[in-house]
């Protein structure tokens, strides 16, 4: 099995991370990793800021280390749509536009890999592996995309949420069936599900009524019947 390579300036920090986390180093050799390293810079960034704005020069692309992140664009009319969250592993701010067409906002403190882009795809046409995990990482968002389509285009609002807290079941670190931290506002939630935030709490109010989720503190949700939830999230 292939282990995930932690940059020596911050290993000590990061010894829990898996093979699924920092995409652009996964399986690659020691002389690659060096090479990825020598162009990576480390950001901190505190829960509310942006790690960039819509419409910035597109000129670095960012790999999450730790923390939690929206992804999310305002039309010109002012209407805010959540386009996804992103965790530790996560690759972001891919785009051969000149600017970002979205913006990532932090839901936590976060910390992340920046890397220049033009810098990081010259050194990919060099590197067989970093081209890959590229090549990877851009299929998977694509995924996302489509599920995150058919959800919009085809769930009720109470399956929508069903389908947010399996995501979050399966990819925030340290989730679990009777503690899921959930980072994001109902806003938030209802501006990437595509419902308003009155919609979302009776849906919430529903789930809980009908027993499939509980909230253990304000922003712990528990999921109780997992093979009901998961169900209604099917996809």
């Amino acid at each position: 099995m292939s282990t995930i390579y932690i940059p020596k300036h911050i290993r000590p920090m990061h010894e829990s991370l898996t093979n699924s986390d920092c995409a652009l180093f996964h399986d690659m050799t020691n002389v690659e990793r060096d090479s990825l390293e020598g162009i990576a810079d480390q950001t901190k960034c505190n829960a509310g800021d942006y790690l960039f704005r819509q419409n910035a020069p597109s000129d670095n692309v960012y790999n999450v280390i730790t923390g939690t992140v929206a992804i999310e664009r305002v039309s010109n009319n002012g209407r805010r749509q959540v386009l996804g969250f992103l965790f530790p592993g996560d690759y972001l701010g891919v785009t051969n536009a000149p600017h970002y067409d979205c913006a990532v906002r932090s839901l936590t403190k976060t910390e992340v890999y920046k890397f220049n882009r033009k810098r990081l795809y010259s050194l990919a046409d060099e590197l067989p592996h970093l081209k890959t995990n590229i090549a990877e990482v851009s299929s998977r968002i694509f995924c996302r995309i489509l599920d995150q389509l058919y959800i919009l285009g085809q769930k009720k609002a109470h399956e929508r949420l069903c389908f947010l807290f399996i995501q979050l079941l399966e990819r925030l670190p340290g989730a679990r069936p009777d503690r899921i931290e959930l980072y994001m506002t109902r806003q938030d939630m209802a501006d990437y599900l595509g419902l308003t935030i009155e919609t979302v709490s009776r849906s919430l109010a529903k789930l809980k009524a009908d027993g499939l989720i509980a909230f253990t503190q304000l922003n712990v949700l528990q999921i109780v019947d997992l093979p009901k939830v998961s169900e209604m999230a099917d996809i």
